[in-house]
C-alpha cells in the first residue's frame, strides 16, 4: 500500500521530508502551515504535493509534525481541535526535545503516536535531504505505531535506532553539542588558520577538513582518549603555552576556547597514563592562561 503522508510545516525539514519521502515513491499530499505564501513557496521547493487544508490532513495515512520544539504541543492541539484526526492515522513529530507525551491532546482519537528525530543537519532543504540518507533516525513509539514509524525511517533511506525511553532534555543537548558544537569549533578553526598567514582559503580548508575529519573518525573508531594527539597527549607545556599566547595575542575568545577544550584533552590525556608530572605541567599553563584572562 502507498503511503498517504501529510506535512504539518513548510521549513527546512518539513521540505527536506518532503522530497525524500516523494522520491521514494509514497504519496506526499503536500504542506500545511500557517503562512500561505511560505508554504506554497514550500510545496514548490518540495516539487510534490500541494498546499493542504485541515480536511486533507485527515486523510494521510501518517501526519508528520516538523514544527519547532516550543511550537509543537500547540499544533498538535490545533490539529485535534481542526477535526484533522483519523482513527489508526500515526502522527509523529520530528523534534529531538519531546517524546510521546507531547501528543496528549491527541489523546481519545484513535491516532497512533510516534517520534522519528532525523539525526542530521538541516543546513537548507537540500542539505538536510542529503544529510538524511544513510543518517540514524531516533524512534519512539507506541507498539501499534512501530511497524510504520519503520517504514518510514526507510523511505527516507535512513537507519531506525528504535528507544523505549531516553532523557529527551539530555539526548537533545549532546545532538546539539555533536552537531551545532562542531560547526561553532569549525569556524574558530577556521578564524585561527585565516591569522597564520600565508595559506590560501581553499590550502587553509583543506587542512582543516583532514584534520577534523580525520580526529572525529579516529575518536569514533576507537574512543575519544585513545585518538588524542598533539601537544597535551605528549604532555608538551611548553608547545601549549605558545599556543595560547599566539592565539591570545590575536583572537582572545579562541584563546578561552581552545584552553577549555585543552582542559578536557588533558584529562583524556591522564586517563591514557600520561605521566603525573607532565600532566602537572600542562594544568599549570592553562590554569596561568585562565588567570590571565
Amino acid at each position: 500500500m502507498t503511503v498517504r503522508i501529510a506535512i504539518l510545516g513548510p521549513g527546512r525539514v518539513g521540505v527536506a521530508l518532503a522530497r525524500r519521502f516523494h522520491g521514494a515513491g509514497a504519496a506526499v499530499l503536500g504542506l500545511l502551515g500557517r503562512d500561505p505564501a511560505r508554504t506554497a513557496a514550500a510545496v514548490a521547493a518540495a516539487d510534490c504535493g500541494r498546499v493542504l487544508a485541515w480536511s486533507d490532513v485527515a486523510r494521510a495515512h501518517a501526519v508528520v509534525f516538523a514544527v519547532g520544539d516550543p511550537d509543537l504541543p500547540a499544533a498538535i492541539a490545533d490539529a485535534v481541535a481542526r477535526g484533522a484526526h483519523r482513527r489508526c492515522a500515526l502522527w509523529l513529530h520530528t523534534s529531538g526535545r519531546h517524546g510521546l507525551e507531547v501528543f496528549a491532546a491527541a489523546a481519545g482519537h484513535g491516532v497512533r503516536r510516534g517520534a522519528l528525530h532525523p539525526v542530521a543537519p538541516f543546513a537548507d532543504a537540500t542539505a538536510g535531504a542529503e544529510a538524511l540518507v544513510g543518517a540514524p533516525a531516533l524512534l519512539e513509539a507506541e507498539p501499534r505505531a512501530e511497524r510504520l514509524l519503520r517504514r518510514l525511517a526507510t523511505l527516507l533511506g535512513m537507519v531506525p535506532i528504535v528507544v523505549s525511553a531516553v532523557d529527551r532534555t539530555r539526548y537533545h543537548a549532546a545532538c546539539a553539542l555533536a552537531a551545532n558544537g562542531t560547526t561553532a569549533l569549525r569556524s574558530v578553526v577556521d578564524a585561527a588558520f585565516a591569522q597564520a598567514g600565508t595559506l590560501s582559503a581553499d590550502q587553509r580548508r583543506a587542512v582543516a577538513d583532514a584534520l577534523m575529519g580525520a580526529a572525529v573518525h579516529g575518536a569514533g573508531v576507537r574512543g575519544a582518549a585513545a585518538a588524542l594527539s598533539g601537544p597535551v597527549r605528549r604532555g608538551d607545556a611548553a608547545t601549549v603555552a605558545l599556543h595560547l599566547r599566539a592565539l591570545a595575542a590575536a583572537l582572545p575568545d579562541a584563546a578561552r576556547i581552545h584552553a577549555a577544550l585543552m582542559q578536557h584533552a588533558l584529562q583524556l590525556a591522564a586517563a591514557e597514563g600520561l605521566a603525573a608530572d607532565r600532566v602537572a605541567a600542562v594544568r599549570a599553563v592553562l590554569a596561568a592562561a585562565a588567570e590571565d584572562r
